[in-house]
């Protein structure tokens, strides 16, 4: 909400000294919000801290002074409302004063100059950094709105605005991961923002509230979790689950409650007896359990086909005590008390999760036979699981610690992949879109962990194969790869080498040995094999560069051909045939239509034939057939058929079906056949595929559901040169 009756003159009034009161001084009438705020920030911050959160409010109140939010609150409850929200973390001055201030430059006359001149250049980065990149819109003249997107035929073209408010999007995300490398406070920041309007988001529309409720469960609890700040990302799945799917989320809500119920007595006395055993042996332990998160049991149960109450860590324990040496104690101790499951140990204390997570894993056959989940940790590593990043100034608040937050104390702790975003900007050039695309495919997937044979890490999406391990490890490895030798533990818990090849896809524990040979060179057909947008980029960019090396005359870019017309002149309106599902790398053929349309069938559509002779029987306009290439077609979602072939059991299709929300697609028609005397079972998927769904990377995930034997395209949809 712009405050456009807040005219210039006010703005730099309110920003003027003289009229602000002292900071010293209690603000007359001052909100209990803001009251509380600055009762939150006086536990760890000092008089000059203070002062200069009471002079951020004052700028932000009179910048926001009239507004009100759609709930009917005054506006500037809501910045107030994300300051409490990071004071709760213990964020710095710098930060709580940004997060009083970060809607003025979007949504007020300040701007970030005199933002910079009153609060410095930090606060003024940090407002930046969450401020909606606006950049891509057309330039404006004094006073002038900038021009909606028209077809040649003077209407306002829908499909013009979906695609620049597409790029105004992912050009906002790009630009906050971005900053996010230079100061995580930023991030922080976002987060806290988002938290806030999801807790009140039921004052939204329901179109509003499903927008935002996906995009939280596509970018930003994904975001808090990689970053460790587990208490943003449970808060921000549940929220978003209970806008989405508020029937689901009311059911595993009532189910989870029913088996807490059921099982409390019981939870108990496993309490208790591992709290008495554990000071027996002189670990004073803090013992506790707790009940599944809805958002992560709903999700568990769509991919098993379980019931909550079969869930094995529907309950689980947690261990905490004051030593490194006390948790393995104390996993001993456990190990003798009841027989260990031991599929279900690990070690997170010697190998961290690359967000930081510490703890160890185990689960017995406890009390009644029943089979118990345990975390064990110390109270300090506690902390961080939940704060991730934040914990760092926690730990500041902790210890008294005061002055400014210098880069050093943050850099040292910021996860891998936060470097990684940089690396793309730096080395891929990415556009907007592919850095979405690549976030999505390569940050917040599902990922997998390989150890090099020094015992380092690297971390994966899963289905990345060998190729993609080589170019992450170094373009030249990369670049003359062969294969890799594979080492896992084997049934004794022996070391088993085999040597696989490039396409070998890669699976958490492999100990992986790149090979590379100075003769091997990138073919086109790594292309098929390699799932990461790193790899991809690097391969091409070898393969433009080996065409130019054995052309004659150096071969300069190739240039992009003019936009499709329709018959008539006009500039063509294009949709996508839905008889035969072209999709792109298709030979297609186009059937201009009435106006400016023209629809695209692939070659070999029988539709396409017929409508292309009946128009010829007639004597009709527009029977020869438009010849078109995909390059002047505009980017756009399309429809790709898959058969899915397997072995058939119980929740197969709710397995593949939770894969594919997953990615994020949607489901246009699905069938499914079973033999079961055979126990085979075949699937045809019909999928909603975006411009930068990934073909591959769909392919691989499905082939990855448990059961699932062979994946492939199905191109039978209209064609008259394939069988049925």
């Amino acid at each position: 909400m712009r405050a456009d009756a807040l005219t210039n003159a006010q703005v730099e009034s309110s920003l003027g000294m003289s009229d602000l009161q002292t900071h010293d001084q209690p603000v007359m009438g001052e909100s209990s919000s803001l009251s509380a705020l600055l009762a939150l920030c006086a536990h760890y911050m000092n008089d000059d801290d203070l002062a200069l959160i009471r002079e951020a409010y004052e700028v932000a109140s009179a910048a926001h002074a009239g507004v009100k939010r759609r709930s009917g609150e005054p506006f500037i409850e809501h910045p107030i409302a994300v300051a409490a929200i990071l004071a709760e973390l213990a964020l710095d001055a710098q930060g709580i004063a940004a997060a009083l201030l970060h809607d003025t430059v979007e949504d007020t006359a300040v701007t970030l100059d005199t933002l910079r001149a009153r609060f410095g250049p930090t606060i003024a980065a940090i407002v930046d950094g969450v401020t909606k990149f606006d950049a891509v819109e057309a330039p404006k003249g004094d006073g002038e709105i900038a021009p909606v997107e028209q077809a040649p035929d003077g209407t306002i073209d829908a499909q013009a605005v979906r695609a620049r408010k597409l790029r105004e999007q992912a050009e906002t995300v790009r630009k906050l991961f971005l900053a996010m490398v230079a100061d995580p406070r930023i991030v922080l920041l976002k987060l806290a923002d988002r938290l806030h309007n999801m807790r009140t988001m039921s004052a939204q529309t329901p179109a509003k509230r499903e927008q935002k409720s996906r995009e939280t469960l596509d970018l930003y609890a994904p975001l808090a979790g990689r970053i460790g700040v587990h208490v943003f990302q449970s808060e921000l799945e549940e929220l978003a689950f209970s806008f989405l799917m508020p029937d689901e989320y009311e059911n595993t809500v009532k189910r989870l409650a029913a088996e807490a119920a059921k099982r409390a007595r019981w939870a108990e006395r496993m309490r208790e007896r591992m709290a008495h055993e554990l000071l027996a042996s002189g670990i004073a332990a803090a013992v506790n359990w707790r009940i599944k998160r809805p958002y992560r049991a709903y999700l568990e149960t769509q991919e098993t086909g379980m019931d909550v109450a079969q869930i094995h860590d529907v309950i689980a324990f947690r261990i905490l005590v004051s030593s490194q040496e006390q948790c393995y104690a104390a996993l001993g101790i456990i190990h003798r008390l009841w027989h260990p499951y031991l599929e279900r140990i690990r070690d997170y204390i010697a190998g961290p999760k690359i967000n930081g997570y510490r703890s160890l894993h185990t689960a017995v056959f406890a009390l009644d036979g029943r089979l118990a989940q345990m975390h064990i940790r110390t109270h300090a590593m506690h902390i961080a699981t939940q704060h991730g990043i934040a914990t760092r100034w926690l730990e500041r608040a902790e210890s008294g610690e005061r002055g400014p937050v210098t880069s050093a104390l943050w850099m040292a702790h910021l996860p891998e992949w936060v470097g990684q975003l940089g690396r793309w900007q730096d080395e891929l050039r990415l556009s907007a879109s592919e850095f979405v695309d690549a976030l999505r495919g390569e940050v917040f997937e599902d990922q997998i962990f390989v150890f090099t044979p020094k015992g380092d890490v690297r971390e994966l999406p899963m289905g990345a194969t060998v190729l993609d391990l080589a170019y992450q490890i170094h373009s030249d490895i990369g670049g003359h790869a062969t294969g890799a030798v594979i080492q896992r533990n084997g049934p004794q818990g022996v070391l088993i080498s085999r040597e696989v090849g490039l396409d070998y896809t890669l699976k958490t524990g492999d100990i992986a040995r790149v090979l590379t040979n100075l003769d091997a060179t990138p073919q086109p057909s790594w292309l098929t094999i390699v799932g990461t947008r790193t790899a991809r980029e690097r391969i091409n960019r070898s393969l433009r560069n080996q065409q130019r090396a054995t052309s004659a005359t150096p071969l300069g870019e190739p240039t992009r051909p003019l936009p499709l017309r329709h018959p008539s002149g006009r500039l063509a309106q294009v949709q996508l045939a839905r008889c035969c599902f072209p999709c792109p790398g298709d030979a297609i053929l186009g059937v201009a239509d009435r106006g400016s349309g023209i629809t695209i069938h692939r070659t070999c559509c029988r539709t396409l034939r017929m409508a292309l002779d009946r128009r010829i029987a007639r004597g009709a306009a527009h029977a020869i057939g438009v010849q078109v290439r995909w390059e002047q077609i505009p980017a756009m979602p399309y429809r790709m058929a898959f058969a899915i072939y397997g072995q058939d059991h119980q929740g197969l299709m709710h397995e593949v079906s939770a894969c594919v929300a997953q990615l994020g697609l949607n489901v246009y028609r699905s069938v499914a056949i079973a033999h079961q005397d055979r126990y085979k079972a075949a699937i045809l998927l019909t999928l909603d595929m975006l411009p930068i769904t990934r073909r591959e990377q769909v392919t691989r995930r499905l082939r990855s559901v448990q059961g699932v034997t062979q994946v492939e395209r199905d191109q039978r949809n209209g064609c008259e040169n394939t069988l049925r």
